[in-house]
């Protein structure tokens, strides 16, 4: 893997990136993706504000290129995607793509250093997510209400018909119909009841759907691009510490696999997403497409307030064929909350994963965030997460 990532990094990054040996590189694992794999990638401290040394492994000498007096980064964030087939996954992960670069361009999110068949590196950002009770702090909040207002004047060029919130729910439907089955399945062969399973099959969840979409279209709702997944996890708080007082707390060399089975790994993973969209008889399959199903969940909360999947989950879990929601930055576990900090000033706030953004209603995307405040996902049991409806924000700390 150090190999694949300074291969990566020499052929997109400049100045030292061009010449630096894999072996000198720092090169960290980072938990919190589940459907893409992370990781840290930094210069060597001699190398910061230095002239690269030449080594006999680098194949590429010094050129002095259009580029050649550019800043080079000294710390990036290599995400490589999960391996993915079909037309629609691609699909996905261009569209996804666009608009994390156009989100780049005009500073709502981390910095695009380069897109690669099979990922992409991304400015690395010294930060934590934020925690369920800081998305009422009245600082953090008008913060969000700022980042939202800005996403939802964009422009992009996708499709401007607000289709994504009746595909997510109609693929959420198919899960949960599958799911139903089995139950009934359970019953006919005379296995116990699931506990809830009565209520569940009481609902007709098609039929709600059908009045919902009734409803909006009696009325003429205005249609932005939207987040659709504005959760605190989804908000980080930016801090500038040094990566050895934060990121070596829970994420160390040590702990790196330099084994050739990984490097072998993830070069079939460059490989598969950089040929043919053809599936392989044996590879292992991660629907990119599919990943809206998870997030689909927010939308029957906003409906019905119901329960949702867990998504807060480490890298080391195993991968599933449906991606969840992806804690895809780089996170501190050492962070001050909110309210701990000495300082008085305005947070900075950086909104991250794009992979839901489309079209859609504006007021799906503010309701989806207020009912955030009720959910906290970090309950390790289940059903994974703490509801408080009595942390839903009340009609003054919505306007305000």
């Amino acid at each position: 893997m150090r190999d694949i990532a300074a291969r990566i990094c020499r052929d997109y990054l400049t100045g030292a990136w061009k010449t630096i040996p894999a072996e000198e590189l720092q090169l960290k694992r980072i938990s919190g993706g589940l459907s893409n794999f992370l990781y840290y990638v930094r210069l060597p401290d001699q190398q910061n504000g230095s002239s690269p040394k030449p080594s006999s492994q680098c194949y590429k000498r010094a050129r002095k290129d259009s580029y050649s007096n550019m800043l080079e980064p000294k710390e990036v964030l290599l995400r490589i995607y999960g391996q993915t087939h079909g037309e629609s996954a691609l699909e996905s992960m261009l569209t996804e793509s666009v608009v994390f670069t156009l989100l780049s361009e005009r500073k709502l999110g981390p910095k695009l250093h380069g897109i690669f068949p099979g990922g992409r590196i991304e400015q690395y950002i010294p930060a934590r997510a934020l925690t369920t009770s800081e998305l009422s702090d009245p600082k953090i909040s008008l913060k969000i209400a700022e980042k939202m207002a800005a996403i939802h004047s964009l422009d992009i060029p996708v499709s401007k018909e607000p289709d994504w919130l009746w595909n997510t729910m109609n693929r959420w439907l198919k899960s949960v119909e599958t799911t139903l089955e089995t139950f009934r399945k359970d019953r006919t062969n005379g296995n116990k009841r699931i506990d809830g399973d009565e209520i569940i099959t009481d609902l007709n969840l098609r039929v709600e759907v059908e009045w919902l979409k009734s409803v909006i279209d009696r009325e003429d709702h205005p249609v932005v691009f939207s987040h659709n997944d504005l959760q605190e996890g989804n908000i980080l708080l930016r801090e500038d510490f040094s990566p050895s007082n934060g990121l070596d707390s829970y994420c160390t060399l040590d702990q790196f696999d330099e084994s050739a089975q990984l490097d072998s790994h993830f070069s079939s993973i460059l490989i598969s997403n950089s040929n043919s969209s053809a599936p392989a008889s044996n590879s292992s399959k991660v629907d990119v497409n599919g990943s809206v199903d998870t997030a689909s969940s927010d939308t029957a909360s906003a409906i019905s307030n119901g329960s949702r999947n867990p998504r807060k989950r480490s890298l080391d879990e195993p991968i599933e064929s449906e991606m969840d929601s992806t804690r895809d930055s780089v996170l501190s576990g050492t962070s001050q909350s909110l309210s701990d900090q000495p300082c008085d000033g305005e947070p900075e706030l950086m909104i991250i994963d794009f992979e839901y953004c489309a079209y859609n209603y504006r007021g799906f995307d503010l309701a989806n965030h207020f009912l955030e405040w009720t959910f906290d996902y970090t309950n390790t049991a289940a059903p994974y997460f703490y509801h408080r409806p009595e942390q839903y924000p009340t009609r003054e700390q919505q306007i305000t």
